[in-house]
């Protein structure tokens, strides 16, 4: 059996940030270490976080029809970290200073979709399986069951859909049909319609081989009303094609044991030593330099649904408590201007400062407590890197947060941070309130913090189940 992978996404670590970007490199990364020849295709964008493989060739060229139009675009082949990788160089769609967001997303994802399945015959590869991520591939099983179903190149190539978060669906104005080549009718035909409009995500719900989701909890919640974003019948239809798997931590880039990043390098056996970079954290953010009092951190886009509404509510109740805060993100201008005057009113005791990846690992690194509150959370990361440096999670029990954080039980001494489940600002801060009571106790805080960054949350405990489906699928 050929062991062939080819993810399609729209973003790649280090050339974007972002979980779904580090889940496109770590992941292939460790499939090549189980033997499959794992690449990545992705967009061209400019500014780049780091710069692109000195050893970039371009593996094809073409010229592709958007409706009237046509535009060309290279497809450039190198590598990153041992990880093979395609560019879909076209300036026309890609050429912009943000990756999301222009009127025209449609058409820009559209076109890298079509790119995706006219390149691979000219670059050479063919996989077993391509695995897409998110809407914004979604349209590619769609056109290997219309476009590309006589096409020999394709025959029994599978897909797997995995879905990051289906909040985001990729619904467009059905005129758009005719620049993707499939015809409205096949749309509705093919239940790909969506309330007289197109929807990238169902067209890659319904036609994808098997689906993923980025935590067991959140292949449940997606079929449910409340989470199913009005698909929920939808994955219903796949629930037999569907396999919820937990997100790996890459623990080479999340080492506080080698990172340079933070003032001072630590481990499970050593967790005494993260005090020097709590007080480097304190100072960098004129703080009062204690000991003492525990400093609780937030990093997550400024966002509803992160939980964002329930910290504006219970702040001042917050600032009455003896702790430290920091929050290290950027998104809506609402919780941007909220925070920005809450740091001018509480300057002692909390800082919001915009995102900066060093400077979020220094936090990681020097906060006793991590907040993470989400309205839902497919899967969430930022718990698992808070495990890894000793920063003890407290997070609402949903997604992939009820599947990796467990509560403490002070008489067992087992789990390994402060759960709460009603939606509600005064529930949020009970478990907050809890957390700050076992600071108080540097024993049992030693045995929490120890339990999590004791934990094995690395992609090798996961990567296997995605093998598995991969092969289940083969075999199929």
């Amino acid at each position: 059996m050929e062991k062939s992978v080819l993810f399609v996404t729209s973003q790649l670590y280090p050339y974007t940030t972002g979980t779904m970007g580090v889940f496109n490199f770590s992941l292939p990364k460790h499939l090549i270490g189980l033997g499959w020849d794992a690449r990545v295709i992705v967009p061209r964008i400019p500014n780049p976080y780091k710069e692109y493989p000195a050893d970039i060739r371009v593996a094809a060229s073409l010229d592709i029809p958007m409706g009237e139009r046509s535009y060309e675009c290279d497809i450039e082949f190198g590598s990153y970290d041992g990880v093979p990788v395609y560019f879909v160089n076209a300036p026309a769609y890609f050429g912009r200073k943000e990756l999301y967001g222009h009127e025209d997303e449609a058409e820009r994802f559209g076109y890298f979709c079509k790119a995706v399945l006219e390149a691979l015959p000219q670059a050479g590869f063919r996989p077993s399986i391509l695995h897409i991520q998110d809407w914004h591939t979604g349209l590619i099983p769609f056109l290997l069951r219309t476009k590309y179903k006589e096409e020999p190149f394709y025959e029994g190539v599978k897909t797997l859909l995995t879905v990051h978060n289906l909040g985001y669906q990729g619904v467009f104005d059905k005129e758009n049909a005719s620049l993707l080549d499939v015809p409205w009718e096949k749309w509705v035909e093919n239940g790909a319609d969506y309330y007289d409009q197109i929807s990238f995500m169902k067209a890659g719900l319904l036609h994808a081989d098997s689906l993923t989701t980025v935590s067991p909890t959140y292949a449940k919640e997606i079929a449910t009303e409340q989470y199913g974003s009005t698909l929920e019948a939808t994955v219903q239809r796949r629930s037999n094609d569907l396999y919820g798997i937990l997100c790996g931590l890459d623990t080479e880039i999340n080492n506080p044991a080698a990172d340079v990043r933070i003032h001072a390098r630590y481990d499970e056996n050593s967790p005494e030593l993260k005090l020097a970079n709590k007080r480097a954290l304190q100072q960098a953010l004129g703080f009062p330099q204690r000991d003492d009092v525990p400093i609780v951190s937030l990093f997550s886009r400024l966002k509803t649904e992160k939980g964002l509404d329930l910290v504006m509510s219970a702040f001042e109740d917050l600032m009455r408590l003896d702790l430290q805060f920091v929050i290290v993100s950027n998104g809506d201008a609402v919780y941007e201007e909220f925070f920005r005057r809450a740091a001018i009113r509480h300057p002692d005791r909390f800082a919001f400062v915009l995102y900066d990846n060093d400077f979020a690992y220094q936090a990681y690194a020097g906060a006793d407590l991590f907040l993470m509150p989400s309205g839902y959370e497919p899967c969430g990361i930022g718990q698992l890197i808070a495990l890894r440096y000793g920063a003890v999670p407290i997070v609402r029990q949903v997604g992939g947060l009820n599947d990796s954080i467990r509560p403490f039980d002070e008489a067992t001494g087992a789990g390994n941070g402060f759960v709460f489940k009603p939606y509600h600002p005064r529930v949020m801060l009970y478990a907050i309130r809890k957390a700050l009571e076992a600071y108080k106790r540097p024993d049992t805080w030693r045995t929490l913090v120890t339990n999590g960054m004791s934990e094995n949350h690395g992609w090798p405990v996961y990567v296997k189940q995605y093998a598995d489906v991969y092969e289940r699928m083969l075999v199929g």
